[in-house]
């Protein structure tokens, strides 16, 4: 069983910086998934910690878009102060003049070290939990506000102004927080006692193409200086392991320079006092590690250098590494608060390397002991399907900030349990890329699947749409279980068509697959349909159901429609469908689709094809009719239904 960390962080909060305006985020007790698009906010949450840890200088960039309009507020409030409101006005003005501030939410118990929880606590925190305010604002509000004034010619150059003087009168600070009461700041060396961050950025690599220096050799030293301090006598077979071959090096060195050596008598060297000249070897332990020691694999007992190995393992390994140095930091600063943060570790790793990584760094970090939580941002859907429904933080864009969805709140939010282990199951096949997509196609069969690149390319060509270029997520799904995707779609907001099939059957005759009339008795078994778009049951209400009922904010259905609007005619399967929108095309290569050519081989003109389209394709092989349309692509349209959702969904 794992162990939980005793003291951890709940709940993180932060606003105005960059596009995370105004944003929420929940921790897991270890490992917390953070998923979304590129360009959403990820990278951003870990590097305000970074920031903010490392005293590192803040960007007037890094400063959020909304706050433009906060800083051009504050000012308009400061420019009408009078004597008579300034107080009032004052007040308003520290209250919305734009901060970047990260709040961190913390539990704690009885074991967890009294002294580094102490002063972080207020009159009003609960007995188990503190809360602290990381904030960069002006020290001097008025100051800054009066030196801008000052320069500005008018409000069409007030960013540049304060864009030029923001860095001087704005700092950084840190606090217990609390709504209701002022507190004292804290000392940072108060911070770093209760708090540790650590980063393993996106690109790695161990071997610096610059330098014959290893980028593990500061992992080496830090072990090795670890391992002294701890223990006097662990490095004394070291040392005397070097000095043993300093001694055999300087032997060698004697023997070898002799001539070289000698050669300086020529020029009157030694000289009176008669020196001896000799080399010396400089080998010691303090900087054995810089260009001395390196990582090599051994295959077959040949030692190969470590810059011959795959990226994927160049890139485990530095992690690795990477978190080995974390733990002796550890050791040393004893924090009870230790944050991980994991950049794209998949980068070059192959697809079960990914799938593994996951559930090992816990594990491992588990049972190293090391009491940290593990923040690891991705773009890999193999990590995300491993990592657990529960512990994903979805980020995604809306114009200048980002919104955090919580899938653990919505996982116990779900409507019914088999709804929820149904989902959770699906993203565990490796389902996960809908949370990278920019738009998402569901649908029923491997007709579909097999001949949705061909529909897209089509479409692009005929009808200018672009869908080609965006990453859109295929998601094959039986027509039955279309509907448990609903509460899923519509909390993460992806732009969704679904397509599906009108599933024409008599309900009075044992639910029996009948061909669409108009015989209002007719229904659909589609459930998609019935219980969540268009939400009607009777195939004549579903050929009649207007554009807009067919869309639910950002999820649109599409199924088959009448061919004409005289009629009832129309197609009951993607099938029959893509025949009555290629009458023409199915004459001419009756011979070539050979799923269906025996039953066309008595068809002379499009209208008996039209008239017995239901016929023709009854009971036939799917697979082999989609494999037909492949061979033979070049002359047929894409049938109208699914057109239309296609258009739909290009222009959203």
């Amino acid at each position: 069983m794992l162990k939980v960390c005793k003291m951890k962080i709940t709940n993180i909060k932060i606003r105005n910086f960059r596009l995370l305006d105004d944003v929420e985020i929940n921790l897991e007790d270890i490992t917390t998934a953070i998923v979304g698009k590129n360009n959403s906010g990820k990278t951003s949450f870990s590097e305000i910690f970074n920031l903010f840890m490392n005293s590192k200088k803040f960007d007037f960039e890094d400063f959020s878009i909304t706050s433009y309009q906060g800083f051009k507020k504050t000012y308009d409030l400061y420019m009408e102060i009078t004597p008579e409101n300034k107080e009032e006005k004052i007040k308003e003005i520290l209250n919305i003049i734009p901060k970047i501030q990260l709040f961190l939410t913390v539990k704690y118990n009885e074991r967890d070290n009294w002294n580094n929880v102490k002063p972080f606590l207020t009159s009003l925190d609960k007995s188990d939990e503190i809360k602290i305010l990381f904030e960069y604002s002006p020290k001097d509000t008025e100051k800054f506000l009066s030196i801008v004034r000052t320069n500005s010619v008018s409000n069409d150059d007030l960013m540049d102004k304060v864009k030029l003087f923001y860095s001087t009168y704005y700092y950084t600070t840190i606090r217990p927080y609390s709504e209701t009461e002022n507190t004292e700041l804290i000392e940072f060396s108060d911070l770093q006692r209760l708090l540790q961050c650590h980063f393993i950025e996106a690109q790695r690599d161990l071997e610096d193409s610059k330098s014959s220096n290893t980028k593990l050799s500061s992992i080496f030293q830090k072990q090795y200086d670890y391992k002294t301090k701890k223990d006097d006598n662990s490095s004394k077979e070291l040392t005397e392991a070097t000095d043993r071959a300093n001694k055999e090096i300087e032997k060698k060195l004697e023997k070898f320079f002799e001539d070289f050596i000698s050669s300086f008598q020529q020029f009157g060297f030694p000289g009176i006092d008669n020196e001896k000249l000799q080399l010396q070897s400089q080998i010691e332990v303090e900087n054995l590690f810089r260009n001395n020691v390196r990582l090599v694999y051994n295959h077959n007992e040949n030692l190969l250098p470590e810059k011959y190995n795959g990226l994927g393992y160049k890139n485990l390994m530095y992690i690795i590494s990477k978190i080995l140095s974390f733990e002796i930091l550890h050791q040393d600063k004893k924090c009870d608060l230790n944050l991980l943060f994991i950049e794209e570790p998949e980068a070059h790793m192959h697809p079960q390397m990914q799938m593994v990584f996951i559930k090992n760094i816990t594990k491992f970090l588990s049972d190293k002991g090391f009491n940290v939580q593990v923040i690891i941002s991705t773009h890999s859907s193999h990590i995300l399907t491993n990592a657990g429904f529960a512990s994903i933080r979805y980020f995604t864009k809306n114009q200048h900030s980002a919104t955090i969805k919580d899938l653990r709140r919505f996982h116990t939010k779900l409507s019914e349990d088999a709804t929820r282990q149904f989902l959770e199951q699906y993203l565990t096949l490796d389902k996960g890329d809908l949370f990278f997509a920019d738009k998402a196609i569901l649908f029923e069969g491997v007709v579909e699947r097999l001949l949705m690149p061909i529909f897209i390319k089509k479409i692009d060509v005929t009808d200018s749409t672009k869908l080609s270029e965006q990453y859109i997520s295929y998601i094959e799904v039986g027509g039955a279980y279309m509907s448990k995707f609903k509460e899923l779609l519509e909390f993460l907001e992806v732009k969704t068509l679904i397509i599906t099939d009108i599933d024409s059957i008599d309900p009075s005759n044992s639910r029996k697959t009948v061909e669409i009339s108009d015989n209002d008795t007719y229904e659909t078994s589609n459930v998609c349909l019935k219980s969540w778009l268009p939400a009607k049951t009777k195939i004549i209400d579903l050929l009649s159901t207007t554009e807009d009922a067919k869309i639910s904010v950002k999820v649109r259905v599409a199924y088959q429609t009448k061919i004409d609007g005289a009629g009832t005619k129309c197609g009951r399967s993607f099938e029959e469908a893509f025949i009555l929108d290629n009458l023409q095309y199915t004459l001419n290569n009756k011979n070539n689709l050979l799923s269906i050519s025996n039953k066309l081989s008595t068809y002379t003109d499009t209208e008996n094809i039209k008239n017995n389209s239901f016929n023709i394709v009854n009971n036939v092989k799917k697979t082999d009719f989609a494999f037909d349309l492949l061979t033979h692509q070049e002359a047929w349209v894409v049938p109208s239904y699914i057109k239309e959702g296609l258009i739909w969904l290009s222009q959203q």
